[in-house]
């Protein structure tokens, strides 16, 4: 699937998207362009990248974004570093690296440092009734995506496509996999799109909310 394409039919430009981490700004712009009616809300934990897509969505009335992570209680975390070459790198987490380091031993995690953490429903409900529901949220959080998830039933109960990395093998230290992943998603009340698992340690899949016309 070219999700991007799919976004463009199926995700109207008054949608409400919750994207994490936004790392480089990209799909955030993306994102914006899609939904000129509509709001992106984005979190980073990375000083660093959050400042570079601060920058660059500065004058983007529908973009806001927070130097948070979204985690499974509020208060702070360590948050793992990635490189590769000498440049930050798509790769940290607030989970401790593992087999990560094997598959992708061109990525290294030579920092750690501490960051702000968020409970996503905590962030929902203070922001209703502003936001009564998401149209699409999108995770890309290196493994922190089920935890995050299974303390948010709110949130999650009130989004209507759910599109997220997933973990094949124990790229990060006690990682959910992504067959219990799967269910845990499956009893919430989501639906397989479509899976995208080209790779042995990880992939991406959109879920739709059948609750949700």
């Amino acid at each position: 699937m070219d999700i991007k394409n799919w976004i463009r039919r199926n995700i109207s430009p008054n949608g409400i998207i919750i994207e994490a981490g936004t790392a480089d700004e990209n799909d955030t712009l993306f994102f914006s362009n899609q939904c000129p009616l509509g709001f992106v809300y984005g979190f980073e934990p990375d000083p660093v990248t959050f400042a570079t897509t601060q920058n660059t969505v500065l004058n983007r009335t529908n973009v806001q974004l927070e130097n948070v992570a979204l985690s499974d209680k509020t208060g702070t975390a360590t948050f793992y570093i990635s490189d590769r070459f000498g440049k930050d790198w798509g790769s940290s987490s607030l989970l401790k690296p593992k087999d990560h380091l094997f598959v992708h031993p061109q990525i290294t995690f030579k920092k750690e440092i501490t960051v702000p953490t968020i409970n996503l429903d905590e962030w929902f409900l203070a922001k209703t009734p502003a936001i009564e529901s998401v149209d699409l949220m999108w995770l890309d959080m290196q493994g922190a995506e089920p935890f995050v998830l299974r303390n948010a039933p709110v949130t999650l109960s009130k989004t209507k496509y759910l599109y997220t990395e997933v973990s094949l093998i124990e790229t990060y230290e006690n990682v959910e996999k992504y067959s219990e992943f799967k269910e845990f998603l499956t009893n919430a009340g989501f639906d397989i799109v479509s899976e995208e698992l080209p790779w042995v340690d990880m992939g991406n899949v959109l879920f739709k909310n059948r609750t949700i016309v």
